[in-house]
């Protein structure tokens, strides 16, 4: 190349490179409107289009808005779901910032007032809610009125605490008084009385029982004058050392004769031929036949498996697979009877929570007649307490086996009163002395005996009983192996078996030695071995071959009707139609109405939960430290649980889209709900199994118990739910108002309680928290977020996932939360990639309700079906 060439093109180079940088100088931010040097602007629109929530403060129709490049530093923020803090050109529309709205035009930027705030991307202000801190310029709000009730709501729960505690100590050093209630006879108590053949005016008489040698043959205290007779053994005597004084046992006398407006007291059983047979095929009973008259004591003994229980449960229920059973001498359902019946299970099934008082007054407020006010039926209660002998300790919590408050014998009492409570017709007893020292197991009979000589009959199954227990008893049924060994008047037993060729030793009990008998373990007591040894089966040929049912019968109607008394015989009498319809007439009185049942049940399991407040304050605090911790979780965020993609023409401008947050929040929150709450929901509904079978035996309304069960829930849940949603609002500020996400979460704590009632009903006490605890968070991943319910729905599994509360909460969450923004961003395209459905909130709120109610009647119906309970 020639030198001239060369030349000429490095100046032609130089040319080059000076009309680049003039080209380059050309494309600065006065050209291009971009901030970054050298970027070119994308236009967004060919008018002054600014959309709802933007700022757009330059552009016109002449210079419509525009998309500049970002810098490094903005890219990062849109990448990682943030926006840019300032536009990257003259012309670019910025997002309305968080404090400041932006009225539609997009032209103006106006900070918000005290009491408003605007969210990111508002365009008008939101007025906050009441006693909300919401200062000038704020983007959110901090709902602090929950959490002043919350504190208040403590601080009273503190002081009632306090006073509660103060109070029942007080209450313990305080005397008892009886309420001042007229019992001046009418001429209806009167009448009744004189119906009862009992005499207003009584003989108190104290003797001490002793073994059967010599005693004074004077009538018993409460034995009418008509009934009267000759007393020849100690059987006879009523020792009257239960009652604290002679007035309690008349209130007690003449509020029995109002509640019970017949002229017999007790109903009467006669039986032939009562057998059964298992679903095995199994003969647990075998050809029982005898008579119970009315107003007597009869005890049931035999050795275990002999069928003691079996029969009892025969003439509660009326069920048997072979014979007839007769009441008051004519053939009926027994069901018929069941609120005049009373009945004593061998374990003493009451209430631990609830004071000795306080669980016979349910009883009585229960089941007596409906017709009495509330102060009768205290003054009923305190005389029923007195004659129990619990006056000292009526005040005292019943506690239970692994934290005993009263003795064993005060709450064998305590059973024993809540069925007297209910002025029965008929007590049946299983093993009344079960596990008692024998002082209070011969007070218990004591008292019995004296009950059964106001006329109600008392059957009562006893085990070893002590000798002035045994000769209490005006007839006994002995059993052996399913069959009878004897049925007759107490006092014939022993000439019975002697005469058999057994021997009874001085100073022996004759319930042992008969025990020893019947069980096969007689022999030692036979002068004639070879003739029954130690089989029980011959003692049971024997009976029913030659004759001796007839025989010990005509023997009983001699001992326990006195001559002058026709109406205890060999059978029972025949019931008039006049008694029949009396009967009928006091049944029909018999009991609250429903509507009471479910308030007294309510108030009961209210108090049971007062009592139990370390489980109460427990869940309390586990609500609260949940909120706590999920809220914290979302603390960084600072309100801002959702971002999507901006409508058209701004599209291009969005940032990374964030659709999980906001439904994350719902999976958080019910999961923390149902570890806080499905526990104790097991504990509510799960311990009192048995004292509603013992309830609903009786007569009680299993609807109303249950539904009162439920209403005394809501009070901790409402509590609960509260605490929970106060820590989580305060803390993650979401865009949800206070009274729909507390709505929202009440409703998920209902149905969790409900889930966990379903469970009590299933297992064990001690596996059902931890199972309920499971289930729980079962229902909260099947919200819908991982997997995200668009997939379930590839998966045609939708309908399986809509069975849970949890997709309805989640969903109620996502409504609340982005519903309000569908003005920004493009909702639909976020909801159907995750697959929820927007503006249903009370839709959702309805089936979280209607599931938690499903639960609830599941676990009625299972409660119903289960009639025995695995513990």
């Amino acid at each position: 190349m020639s030198l001239r060439a060369y030349v000429e093109l490095a100046v032609l180079d130089d040319m080059t490179s000076m009309q680049f940088n003039h080209w380059s100088h050309s494309l600065s931010e006065a050209q291009t409107g971009c901030h970054r040097p050298g970027a070119l602007p994308i236009a967004l629109a060919n008018n002054d289009t600014c959309l709802l929530g933007f700022y757009c403060p330059n552009s016109n129709n002449e210079h419509p808005p525009q998309m500049c490049p970002p810098t490094w530093q903005c890219a990062v923020l849109r990448a990682n779901q943030g926006t840019c803090p300032y536009p990257q050109g003259a012309l670019e529309p910025l997002i309305c910032p968080g404090g400041s709205y932006c009225p539609p035009g997009g032209k103006l930027r106006i900070p918000c007032e005290a009491g408003t705030f605007c969210p990111q991307g508002s365009f008008e202000p939101i007025k906050c809610d009441t006693g909300a801190y919401c200062p000038w310029a704020s983007a959110h709000q901090i709902p602090l009125l929950p959490l002043y009730v919350v504190i208040a709501i403590d601080f009273v729960l503190l002081c009632v605490l306090i006073a509660g505690l103060a109070y029942s100590k007080w209450r313990k050093r305080r005397r008892p008084k009886y309420s001042s209630v007229d019992m001046r006879l009418t001429e209806d108590d009167r009448e009744a009385l004189r119906g009862l053949n009992i005499s207003p005016r009584y003989s108190v008489s104290i003797a001490e029982v002793s073994p059967p040698t010599t005693v004074p043959a004077s009538p018993a205290l409460l034995i009418p004058k008509s009934r009267a007779r000759s007393i020849s053994n100690a059987s006879d005597i009523i020792d009257i050392d239960d009652c604290s004084q002679e007035s309690a046992m008349q209130k007690f006398l003449i509020y029995l004769s109002r509640a019970i407006r017949t002229k017999e007291l007790g109903l009467s059983f006669d039986f032939e031929g009562l057998s059964f047979e298992t679903r095995q095929n199994l003969e647990i009973l075998h050809n029982i036949t005898g008579c119970i008259p009315r107003g007597t004591m009869t005890g049931i003994m035999g050795g275990s498996g002999a069928g003691k229980s079996t029969l009892v449960n025969a003439l509660i229920r009326g069920k048997s697979s072979a014979g007839t059973l007769k009441i008051n001498g004519v053939v009926k359902d027994m069901k018929q009877y069941k609120k005049l019946v009373g009945m004593v299970p061998q374990d003493d099934i009451v209430f631990p929570e609830l004071t000795v008082r306080e669980n016979i007054l349910h009883s009585a407020r229960m089941r007596l007649p409906s017709s009495w006010n509330d102060r009768a039926i205290q003054d009923y209660v305190d005389s029923l307490i007195a004659c129990l002998s619990l006056t000292h300790v009526q005040n005292s919590l019943v506690g239970d086996a692994r934290k005993p408050i009263i003795s064993g014998g005060q709450r064998k009492r305590v059973s024993v009163g809540i069925e007297l409570a209910a002025a029965p017709m008929v007590l049946f007893l299983d093993e009344p002395t079960s596990g008692l020292d024998a002082t209070s197991a011969a007070s218990i009979m004591r008292l019995l005996k004296a009950i059964s000589r106001l006329g109600v009959t008392v059957i009562a199954i006893v085990h070893q009983p002590r000798e002035d227990i045994f000769v209490a008893f005006d007839q006994l049924l002995l059993l052996a192996k399913g069959s009878q060994v004897y049925a007759g008047a107490t006092e014939d037993v022993v000439p019975y078996f002697e005469d058999l060729g057994y021997r009874f030793p001085l100073r022996s009990n004759p319930a042992d030695i008969m025990m020893d008998i019947i069980t096969g373990n007689g022999k030692q007591y036979s002068s004639e071995s070879e003739k029954f040894g130690n089989d029980p089966d011959l003692l049971i040929k024997f009976w029913y071959e030659r004759g001796q049912f007839e025989k010990t019968n005509q023997r009983l109607s001699v001992a326990v009707g006195a001559p002058n008394n026709p109406k205890l015989s060999v059978s029972s009498m025949q019931s008039s139609l006049e008694h029949d319809q009396s009967l009928h007439e006091t049944m029909k009185t018999r009991g609250a109405s429903w509507y009471a049942q479910v308030y007294y049940c309510a108030k009961r399991a209210l108090l049971q939960q007062v009592r139990n407040r370390t489980s109460l304050f427990f869940e309390i605090f586990v609500a609260t430290l949940a909120g706590l911790v999920i809220g914290l979780s979302a603390y960084s965020s600072k309100g801002y649980l959702f971002s999507g993609i901006y409508h058209p023409p701004f599209t291009q401008m969005s940032s990374a889209v964030d659709y999980k947050s906001a439904p994350q929040l719902g999976l958080l929150s019910a999961m923390a709900i149902g570890l806080a709450s499905s526990a104790p929901g097991v504990w509510v509904f799960g311990e009192e199994v048995l004292m509603f079978q013992r309830e609903s035996a009786s007569g009680h309304s299993k609807s109303a118990y249950y539904i009162g069960k439920v209403l005394s829930t809501l009070p901790r849940t409402t509590l609960a739910a509260l605490h929970y949603t106060v820590m989580i609002t305060i803390l993650a500020t979401p865009l949800i108002s206070f009274r729909d996400m507390y709505a929202a979460n009440l409703l998920y704590f209902y149905a969790i309680y409900g889930l966990s009632s379903v469970v009590s009903m299933l297992v064990k006490r001690e596996d059902g928290p931890l199972l309920a605890v499971l289930l729980s968070l079962i229902l909260g991943v099947l919200g819908g977020v991982a997997p995200p319910l668009s997939q379930v729905k590839e998966w045609h599994m939708e309908w399986f996932w809509r069975l849970s509360p949890g997709v309805w909460f989640t969903e109620a969450y996502w409504t609340k939360m982005v519903s309000p923004r569908a003005y920004l961003w493009d909702v639909e395209l976020a909801t159907q990639t995750i697959g929820f459905t927007l503006g249903g909130f009370g839709k959702d709120l309805a089936l979280i309700f209607v599931i938690g109610t499903v639960y609830r009647v599941l676990a009625y119906v299972l409660l119903i079906l289960f009639r025995k309970r695995r513990r």
